[in-house]
């Protein structure tokens, strides 16, 4: 049996809840609602030390880490194959997928973060803070919360984040220029790992990327949009307002 511990369908959630959709694979969905701060309740960080989501549970086995999850489903269902058989093309399906995880994604994560969830650390009182902040297993994540709670990143490293959102829809740009799919001209694991991220950024920076500027960054991403499976993973359970939804779907 497989079960999926999950948030919205956005960001590193969407990761997963995509591969499962794509594959065709049926999966018991158990939401966790960040904003309520249960991916840091004791049953769930017994599953993940980390107190993150999204969390795999495959008869019995838990695997974590959204990138990892996705290539775990490979291995073990693999007759809807998400990996080039090029081997070229999967080492830069893996290299980019990296590139996500530790450039893109944290440089979209910050403007999520300051746009959106400190608005609810805001409003939480400096005894709810110490509370909810003494249950958060990772030092990285309480000096987060704490930084939004107060003051909020400084202009100058949000500034930094959006200089690197450019730097990633233009690497994007580029790829897209020789081949029609991120890892070759096969639908991969490349372009499951990167929607979650690309999807807001017009959105949120049009001067960013825009039909003009990014033409075929946005030929990816209407297509992305058209497929089944990405509008099955958008369809699943949203519990949070629209604002909270830009960020990654």
């Amino acid at each position: 049996m497989l079960e999926l511990y999950h948030a919205e369908p956005v960001a590193n959630s969407m990761k997963s809840i995509l591969c499962l959709k794509e594959k065709g694979l049926a999966f018991v969905s158990h939401y966790v609602d960040l904003l309520r701060f249960e991916q840091h309740r004791p049953e769930f960080v017994q599953l993940n030390p980390n107190g993150q989501v999204p969390v795999l549970v495959h008869d019995g086995a838990v695997i974590t880490e959204s990138t990892v999850i996705n290539e775990y489903l490979e291995d073990v269902f693999p007759d809807v194959p998400l990996r080039p058989g090029n081997p070229v093309e999967r080492a830069q399906m893996r290299i980019w997928s990296k590139f996500v995880d530790e450039y893109f994604c944290p440089a979209l994560s910050m403007w999520g973060w300051h746009l959106m969830v400190r608005k609810v650390a805001q409003s939480l009182s400096k005894n709810e803070l110490e509370q909810i902040l003494g249950r958060i297993p990772l030092k990285e994540q309480r000096d987060k919360w704490a930084t939004i709670a107060g003051e909020s990143f400084t202009p100058a490293q949000l500034e930094d984040s959006k200089r690197k959102l450019g730097v990633s829809i233009d690497r994007l740009e580029k790829i897209l220029a020789s081949s029609h799919w991120i890892a070759g001209e096969g639908y991969s694991l490349a372009d499951v790992n990167s929607y979650s991220m690309v999807a807001g950024v017009p959105r949120m920076f049009p001067e960013i990327m825009n039909p003009a500027k990014t033409p075929l960054a946005c030929r990816w991403l209407d297509e992305m949009n058209a497929r089944p499976a990405v509008k099955a993973a958008l369809a699943m359970p949203n519990r949070v307002p629209e604002v909270l939804r830009t960020f990654g779907g």
